[in-house]
């Protein structure tokens, strides 16, 4: 019998004088592929395989019953010493190509290992390794992200018997800055000194390193090898409404490993693959926790805090304020004449008016105060362990900082500012210390605007009846502005109708509108524009050939080519659309998008001769929408198109008549609607991609159906 890892036997040997055809017999009868040979003190000298014995039968000349078997063995052989790691043993048969290795002490054969028995053995070790490696993952529950740092430093060095672990993971692998997340067990080593170690280069590649000993720093401070570094690199996360979204990426550092455990590399390197799958798995969950829980506690538009973040504060700091008897400020902040900045300046520049306050007010804070937009264009200041005098000298000089901004035109904005206490035994919900800062706000706004004003007694008394609620004066202000929005939306309904009367005067054109918002509409979604600019381009695209109504009928509709003259009054109708809506504020946007509708990406368009960016973007995505409906519509002046036709000739002019960006637009919606209507470009129709936008967006089809409906 022949000994095997783990298990003792008898070893099978012949003696060097025995004869071949013994040795023969011998294999035959154990079932064996080779016989050890000893000499008459029973000492290892040679070993004699299958091979050896097939090779001499080769020869004639010799006779089996005669040679003896040291005529034939191998003298110089291949062995291990007892206690030789499986992955040494593995690496020293591989290297000399053998199957069977002897096991030899101080001259004397104590074992044989085969090939057969090593894989046998790796696979029990692999299997127990997987199930030590799975109990990890029962161990990593919490998906908050420094709990879940603390669990991988304290549970993580059990696989590997480590005695220390630190785990550092950087923003974007920026070495530079503090670590984002930074976990230790037992481990004292200084973070400049692991900082140092990163950028050594010490560590290549992916893979987890086995190293011999320690850093000098770390061996002044009791620590000691081998040890071992698994690099951790989590990936980004997708949602960007916050900053630093950027992944995460650094080490997971033990030392003080088992020596048996490190002794076995390939065991220790499969041990490391799987528990580097499973920390970065875990920890990639806990991160998305970690910043989705961080998006919905920062607004999106100003980048400071939102409105749960506010109330997650306040309520925590009423508990304090009830504990400790400590007092707080509270002051509620409103942009005066936000909807006025909107209305003549633009969305645009009220989001921007919106961001620069933030930021303003950010340089007067402290660190310990929270900053958050409450509303449109309200923001709270949580002011800790303020009084109201302080909070009232705070918030001047806020109002000082406030108008130091400048909007377009040089438009100046103020604020009004209303501030209350918390009140100890009074106030038990953030509601009660919000109402009051509310009517501070409110006697703010009657008080002229542009001042801040505090709370008091007094004023409580005088505003706290029933004569005056603040939250109905709210409610009303928000109906009025409810009808307001309402009536824009009965206007666009009278206007659409003077559109469709525009159309019906020619036959050619009919429908032309509602098509070009249909392709505009879905260019926009391909190109990824948010809904609001989306909107504004479909009430642009609705407007864009009103002023068609300025063009004689001879000219609309006439077969042939136009005339120098009557192509220079048809270029007009843009103009003359600027024109007809130059008194409606709300359609600021629109007008630009009208006007420039026909402008060319290579300036060759009109009436401005505009090139590229210069060209409002919504103007460039009308382009394109307007001549594909052109060439797949059945006009005086060409032929109908197939859309698979018209698609070329856009691609063909894009970077010369159309913006590139649009066109690649254009087409990711078409691939988009062909998936969805399970067909390929070149079977789809014009009327396949209008009827999927009508689908899925009735304000395109059916605009004055849809505003009917949404004032009911």
């Amino acid at each position: 019998m022949k000994t095997i890892i783990g298990r003792s036997a008898g070893i099978i040997t012949i003696s060097s004088q025995q004869s071949i055809q013994e040795a023969g017999c011998l294999m035959k009868d154990h079932r064996i592929g080779c016989l050890i040979v000893v000499n008459e003190q029973q000492e290892f000298v040679g070993l004699v395989t299958e091979r050896d014995i097939a090779t001499w039968v080769a020869e004639p000349t010799m006779t089996a019953c005669e040679t003896p078997i040291s005529e034939i063995m191998t003298e110089d052989v291949i062995s291990c010493v007892p206690g030789t790691p499986a992955s040494q043993t593995r690496e020293i048969m591989a290297k000399n190509r053998i199957r069977h290795l002897p096991v030899v002490k101080q001259g004397v054969l104590v074992g044989m290992l085969s090939i057969r028995d090593l894989m046998g053995q790796q696979l029990i070790e692999d299997r127990a390794a997987a199930e030590e490696v799975a109990m990890l993952s029962n161990c990593l529950q919490s998906i908050d992200l420094a709990e879940a740092g603390d669990i991988v430093a304290k549970e993580a060095p059990k696989l590997f018997q480590a005695e220390r672990c630190m785990l550092a993971l950087y923003r974007d692998g920026d070495t530079e800055a503090d670590p984002e997340l930074e976990s230790q067990h037992e481990c004292v080593r200084p973070r400049d000194c692991f900082r140092q170690t990163l950028e050594s280069g010490e560590i290549p590649g992916e893979e987890a390193v086995l190293l011999e000993t320690v850093p000098p720093e770390c061996s002044k401070l009791n620590a000691s090898g081998p040890r071992m570094l698994i690099p951790i690199n989590l990936p980004s996360v997708e949602d960007q409404t916050t900053e630093g979204n950027g992944g995460l990426s650094g080490y997971l550092c033990m030392c003080g490993l088992n020596a048996s455990i490190a002794a076995n590399e390939d065991l220790l390197s499969y041990k490391a693959k799987l528990a580097k799958k499973i920390l970065t798995s875990h920890l990639t969950n806990a991160t998305r926790y970690h910043q989705a829980r961080l998006a919905s506690l920062t607004d999106a538009l100003t980048g400071i805090g939102s409105r749960k973040m506010l109330e997650d504060s306040l309520e925590a700091e009423i508990v304090r304020s009830h504990r400790y008897d400590n007092p707080f400020s509270i002051a509620i902040i409103d942009l005066d004449n936000f909807k006025t900045i909107n209305d003549v300046l633009g969305h645009a520049t009220g989001d921007d008016a919106l961001k620069k306050l933030a930021e303003s007010m950010k340089t007067v804070l402290r660190t310990l105060d929270v900053l958050a937009r409450y509303g449109g264009d309200e923001f709270v200041v949580l002011m800790p362990e303020t009084s109201l005098p302080e909070a009232q000298i705070v918030l001047e000089r806020i109002c000082d900082e406030v108008h130091e901004i400048r909007l377009p035109q040089d438009t100046p904005i103020t604020v009004s500012c209303g501030i209350a206490p918390c009140l100890p035994g009074q106030d038990r919900t953030p509601s009660d210390v919000i109402r009051r800062a509310d009517l501070a706000l409110y006697e703010a706004k009657n008080s002229g605007r542009d001042c801040v004003r505090v709370w008091n007694q007094t004023l409580g008394k005088r505003l706290n009846t029933d004569d005056l609620d603040i939250g109905k004066v709210k409610e009303l202000q928000r109906r009025v502005a409810g009808l307001s929005e309402k009536a824009e939306k009965m206007f666009m309904q009278s206007i659409w109708g003077m559109v469709k009367a525009l159309e019906a005067r020619n036959s050619h054109a009919e429908n032309h509108s509602a098509n070009v918002m249909g392709f505009a509409t879905g260019i926009a979604k391909g190109m990824e524009v948010g809904p609001k600019h989306i909107d504004i381009i479909r009430r642009a695209a609705m407007l864009h050939d009103i002023g068609n109504i300025g063009v004689p009928d001879d000219i609309m509709t006439k077969p042939g080519q136009l005339t120098r003259s009557e192509r220079q009054i048809v270029e007009q109708h843009p103009v003359i659309a600027e024109r007809i809506l130059a008194t409606m504020n709300f359609l600021e946007h629109e007008m630009a998008i009208v006007r420039h509708h026909h402008e060319k990406w290579n300036g060759g368009g009109y009436p401005d001769g505009l090139s590229k960016e210069t060209i409002p973007q919504g103007s460039r995505i009308i382009a394109v929408a307007d001549t594909l409906d052109a060439l797949t519509s059945n006009r005086p002046y060409g032929e109908v198109l197939s859309l698979n036709g018209a698609i070329k000739i856009v691609v063909d002019a894009s970077g010369y008549d159309f913006d590139p960006e649009v066109v690649n637009g254009l087409l990711c919606w078409i691939e988009d609607r062909g998936k969805a209507l399970n067909k390929t470009p070149d079977l789809m129709t014009a009327a396949d991609l209008l009827e999927s936008q009508r689908q899925e967006d009735l304000d395109v089809a059916e605009p004055a159906k849809a505003l009917v409906k949404s004032l009911a």
